[in-house]
């Protein structure tokens, strides 16, 4: 009798919960098409219609689940660089695409509804063997706490040369010690544990059940993902990488499994520095064409006999303008000059040209006092 009601208390404790899902799917199943064409209108429509994190997130995976379809053709147009807008806007476009589009999709919609979320790429397995092949999926913050979500494969993944066609929720919302045994992503820190499994121990079978014992005979292992994914949240895209290279470089990972995901890294990071070095080039340029306007200014000032006649302060002012952009450009090139690109500018034209207007200002300074001396 005592089991017979056990049992009868988890079915209506299951079933509340299930009528609440469904509820979700069905309310964000509606959307109006008009209203999917873009991850902006689709967060503006599941914050219209739902209050907490956790039904939003429900609702989200029901729509990605059950509106984007996996295309093993679509495997051919992955986008190398990390264009996460490209990605998302050629899956809603085309309403198909693979792992890197469903979680591109779903992670924008997240973050736009106001739900921390990550992108994460890595390896999976199934069947009990590692697919030789990374695969992509996201992460959530909902309750207070970290959990995985893999919408590619709750809407249909390929498995080997085999399509498999599912919409589910068997990986919605799972627990980092669950979600462990099928998934590894490349950056420790995404496992969302204080002990991060290795590839060896992922590869295996062998992930450890993280007991006291292990803190002890193992302490160097120890991990404080919540410390690094406060500074993630807090760093710029270069610093992000660079941190990311840094923990997957040093972690336990047979170099052949990582060599693909570090060039990536080191090629992004390259673009930052590149695309920061030519920033500071242009601006030091700007910084020189402003000094050279003003010194014109002072020339044709002095060329029309200084007429009219200016405040005392007023040319001393141009020169020290014209002081603070030579200082201005020249810091900037310092920049560049120090950069960690591979390919780095050449500074040395604007820097004689910089280096040649400093001489020509001073001149035109020394005339202009002993023009003052004179006319007194």
């Amino acid at each position: 009798m005592k089991l017979l009601l056990i049992g009868i208390c988890l079915i209506f404790y299951v079933l509340p919960i299930n009528a609440q899902n469904g509820k979700i799917d069905r309310i964000a199943l509606n959307i109006p098409d008009s209203q999917t064409h873009t991850t902006n209108d689709i967060a503006a429509y599941i914050k219209g219609h739902f209050e907490t994190d956790d039904e939003k997130i429900r609702a989200i995976y029901a729509w990605v689940t059950n509106n984007i379809k996996y295309d093993k053709d679509s495997i051919h147009r992955i986008i190398l660089d990390e264009d996460q807008e490209q990605r998302v806007t050629y899956a809603l476009k085309r309403r198909r695409g693979v792992c890197e589009n469903f979680a591109a999709i779903f992670n924008d919609i997240c973050q736009k509804s106001g739900i921390p979320s990550f992108y994460i790429e890595g390896y999976t397995k199934q069947n009990g063997s590692v697919d030789r092949t990374g695969h992509v999926w996201c992460a959530a913050f909902v309750d207070n706490a970290w959990a995985l979500y893999d919408p590619t494969w709750d809407a249909g993944f390929l498995s080997g040369s085999n399509y498999v066609d599912q919409v589910g929720s068997n990986y919605f919302k799972i627990a980092p010690d669950d979600f462990i045994s099928s998934h590894l992503p490349f950056d420790p820190m995404f496992q969302f544990l204080n002990y991060p499994v290795t590839y060896k121990e992922f590869y295996n079978g062998t992930i450890p059940i993280l007991s006291t014992s292990r803190r002890t005979n193992n302490p160097k292992s120890y991990f404080n993902y919540k410390d690094s994914l406060s500074l993630y949240n807090r760093s710029d895209s270069l610093s992000r990488y660079v941190a990311s290279l840094h923990r997957i470089a040093n972690f336990d990972w047979p170099p052949s499994k990582i060599d693909t995901k570090l060039k990536r890294l080191k090629l992004e990071i390259e673009l930052i520095y590149q695309d920061r070095d030519m920033d500071f080039y242009h601006s030091a340029i700007a910084d020189y064409n402003k000094g050279i306007d003003l010194l014109n200014d002072f020339i044709n000032y002095r060329n029309n006999q200084f007429q009219p006649v200016k405040k005392m302060n007023e040319v001393p002012k141009m020169f020290d303008m014209i002081s603070k952009n030579i200082a201005s450009a020249n810091q900037k090139l310092r920049e560049v000059n120090k950069s960690e690109a591979t390919l780095t500018l050449n500074t040395g034209d604007i820097q004689q040209k910089l280096n040649d207007l400093v001489v020509y200002v001073k001149q035109q300074q020394n005339f202009y006092k002993n023009y003052l001396s004179s006319s007194k």
